[in-house]
C-alpha cells in the first residue's frame, strides 16, 4: 500500500514541527545550564530554531507568498546546518570553511530563485535542495573526521548523525533523478517525500541527543581537567610542603600560627622537631612551658608590645626540650594579622651559632694555656668591678702575683715545663679563690686578682693561703723528680679616694716589688695603717 494513502504531508509537517519545537525547547535549558561554560551550544539553539522555522513555513505553503515558503524557507534550513557546522567547528578548534559555506549557500539559494521564478520545477527545486543539504551534512561530517580522535570529544554519535541525513538526502535526489517524473508538485508527495519527513522526525531526535551527549562528554571532560588540576596543583602543593618542611629540617626552622581566639598555635613539623612535640595543634601554656623559667616574662612582653603597640616581636630566648632535656637557643619573629586575629612567626634553632658566639667569646675572654681571664677581659671586669664597690662604699682588693725564678724554670726545664707550671698555677686560683673573685694573666708569669667585698686584712690571709698552697704543689715532669714552685705576691685595696683599677694594680705590683726585694716566696703589702686604711709605703 502507497505511503500516500497511509500519511498526510501536512499532517507530517505538523507532527515536525511540534517534534522540532520541543528539540529547540530541550537544546535551550542545555543552553541556559551551560551557557558560561559552554557557549557553543548557542549555535546549536539557533540551528534548530531555524529548522523549526523553516518546517512552519513549508506546512503554510499555499497560504503565505511563495517568497516566504520557498526561498526563505530554503534559506533557513541551509543557514540552520551552517550553524550547526560553525558550532561543531568551534567546538572542536577547527577552522570553519566559511567561504566554501558562504559561497554554497549563494549559490543554491540563487538556483532557487532561478527554478522559482524564471523556471519554475518543483522537481530541480527538490533535487537542487536535496544536494546541498547533502553536502552540508558531509562537510559536518567532515570537519570530525579531519579532527585527530583525542580531540573529537564525543561527536561520533553526532558524526553517524550527519551521516544519515547525507544519504538521506542522496538518496532522495538520486530517487528523483531516476524514478520521480518531472511534473512532480509539492501538494503531491510521493512515497520517497513522506519517508523522508517521517525519517527526518527521528533524525531530529537524534541530533539533539548527539548534541546533548557532545555537552555532557565535554562537561565530563572539563570536570576531569578540573579535577586533574586540582590533583595536580595537590601534588606540587605537597611537593612544596614536603620541601619546606626538609628545607625546615636541614636549616633547624620552622614557622608557626598563634590564634588568639583558640589559644592554640599551629606547629609546621619543623618547629615541633625544635620544640621536641609531636602533633601540629598546642595549646598556648603548653608552648609557653617548654620556655626556660627566666625567659617567659621576656616572652609576655614582646607578645603583649606586638599586639597592643605593634612593636616588632624580635627575640631570642632558650628552651628545654621535653624529651631530652636538652638546652636550645632560639630566635623568633612574628607578625600580626588583626584581619585574622592571628599572630604568623618563624622561629630557628640557633644553639649551634650561640655556641659558636660563645665558644669565640670565651676563647677571646681566656687565656687559653691558664684557662684564667685573658687580660683584655681582666681589664674590663676589674674596672666595672671597682666602680660597683666605689659606687656603694664596698671594700676592694687586688692582688699581684707572680711566680718566683720562673726564667731558671723555662732555662733548665724547658718552656714546655713553664707552661706546665703556669698551668698548674692556674688550678691552684681556681681551686682556693671564690667564684666572684677575678683572676686573670696579665702578663708571662704574672697573674692579678680582684677580690670584691674583700678587706686588705682579709685579702691579706687570702694571698697567705695562695702562697702556702703553692709551695707545696708538686708538679710532675714526664723525665725526672716532680718540681716545686714560689710565688710572691703584692696585695693593695681601693681607698676611698677616685682612682682606677691602673692605680690599684700598680699599687699592687710595688707591693709585689717589696716582697721580691725581701727574699721572694712571700706577701707584701701596700703598708696598712693601724684603721685599715692603705698607706704608702716608707721609702
Amino acid at each position: 500500500m502507497p505511503l500516500s494513502q497511509i500519511l498526510d504531508l501536512r499532517t507530517l509537517l505538523a507532527i515536525n514541527i511540534v517534534n522540532l519545537g520541543l528539540c529547540v525547547g530541550v537544546m535551550s535549558i542545555a543552553w541556559h545550564d551551560n551557557r558560561h561554560k559552554f557557549p557553543v551550544t548557542a549555535f546549536w539553539v539557533r540551528a534548530l530554531a531555524l529548522q523549526f522555522l523553516s518546517f512552519l513555513l513549508f506546512l503554510l505553503r499555499g497560504q503565505v507568498p511563495d517568497f516566504l515558503s520557498i526561498i526563505v524557507a530554503a534559506g533557513l534550513v541551509t543557514t540552520g546546518f551552517t550553524q550547526l557546522i560553525a558550532g561543531l567547528a568551534v567546538h572542536l578548534d577547527f577552522a570553519l570553511p566559511s567561504r566554501r559555506l558562504y559561497v554554497g549557500q549563494a549559490v543554491f539559494l540563487g538556483l532557487h530563485a532561478f527554478l522559482t521564478y524564471v523556471e519554475p520545477s518543483f522537481y530541480w527545486r527538490c533535487i537542487n535542495y536535496s544536494v546541498v543539504l547533502a553536502w552540508l551534512s558531509l562537510e559536518a561530517v567532515r570537519l570530525v573526521v579531519l579532527v585527530p580522535a583525542s580531540k573529537q570529544h564525543g561527536t561520533r554519535f553526532f558524526a553517524v548523525v550527519m551521516t544519515t541525513y547525507a544519504a538521506l538526502f542522496a538518496g532522495r535526489a538520486v530517487y528523483y533523478l531516476s524514478v520521480v517524473p518531472t511534473n512532480a508538485d509539492f501538494f503531491h508527495p510521493n512515497d520517497f517525500d513522506l519517508l523522508m519527513y517521517l525519517v527526518i522526525q527521528l533524525l531530529a531526535i537524534a541530533l539533539v541527543f548527539s548534541l546533548i551527549m557532545i555537552v555532557n562528554r565535554r562537561l565530563h571532560r572539563d570536570v576531569e581537567d578540573d579535577i586533574k588540576r586540582r590533583l595536580e596543583a595537590e601534588a606540587l602543593m605537597q611537593l612544596n610542603l614536603d620541601r619546606l618542611a626538609r628545607a625546615e629540617l636541614i636549616s633547624k626552622t620552622g614557622n608557626w600560627e598563634l590564634h588568639l581566639d583558640s589559644q592554640d598555635i599551629v606547629a609546621s613539623p619543623g618547629a615541633a622537631m625544635i620544640y621536641e612535640m609531636k602533633g601540629e595543634r598546642f595549646a598556648l601554656e603548653q608552648i609557653k612551658r617548654v620556655a626556660m623559667p627566666e625567659y617567659r616574662p621576656v616572652l609576655d612582653a614582646a607578645m603583649k608590645g606586638l599586639l597592643e603597640e605593634g612593636v616588632p616581636y624580635d627575640v631570642e630566648f632558650r628552651i628545654q626540650a621535653p624529651r631530652t632535656g636538652q638546652i636550645r637557643d632560639i630566635h623568633s619573629i612574628a607578625v600580626y594579622d588583626p584581619a585574622q586575629n592571628a599572630v604568623f612567626g618563624v622561629l630557628q634553632d640557633v644553639t649551634q651559632q650561640k655556641n659558636v658566639e660563645r665558644e669565640l667569646e670565651r676563647i677571646v675572654q681566656t687565656d687559653p694555656l691558664t684557662q684564667l681571664f685573658s687580660r683584655r677581659f681582666f681589664m674590663e671586669l676589674a674596672e666595672r668591678e671597682l666602680a660597683t664597690a666605689t659606687r656603694y662604699g664596698r671594700e676592694l682588693s687586688v692582688l699581684m702575683l707572680d711566680v718566683d725564678h720562673f726564667k731558671a724554670i723555662n732555662d733548665v726545664h724547658g718552656h714546655q715545663t713553664g707552661d706546665l707550671v703556669l698551668r698548674s698555677l692556674g688550678q691552684v686560683f681556681r681551686d682556693m679563690l671564690r667564684e666572684v673573685d677575678i683572676v686573670g694573666r696579665i702578663g708571662g708569669e704574672e697573674f692579678a686578682a680582684v677580690l670584691p667585698e674583700t678587706s686588705v686584712l682579709r685579702a691579706f690571709a687570702v694571698a697567705e693561703r695562695l702562697r702556702r698552697a703553692v709551695e707545696t704543689t708538686e708538679i710532675p715532669l714526664k723525665r725526672g723528680l716532680p718540681i716545686k714552685i714560689t710565688v710572691s705576691i703584692g696585695v693593695t685595696a681601693a681607698s676611698k679616694s677616685q682612682e682606677n683599677i691602673d692605680t690599684l694594680l700598680a699599687r699592687a705590683d710595688q707591693a709585689l716589688y717589696d716582697a721580691k726585694h725581701q727574699g721572694r716566696n712571700q706577701v707584701a703589702v701596700y703598708e696598712i695603717r693601724a684603721d685599715g686604711s692603705v698607706a704608702a709605703p716608707d721609702n
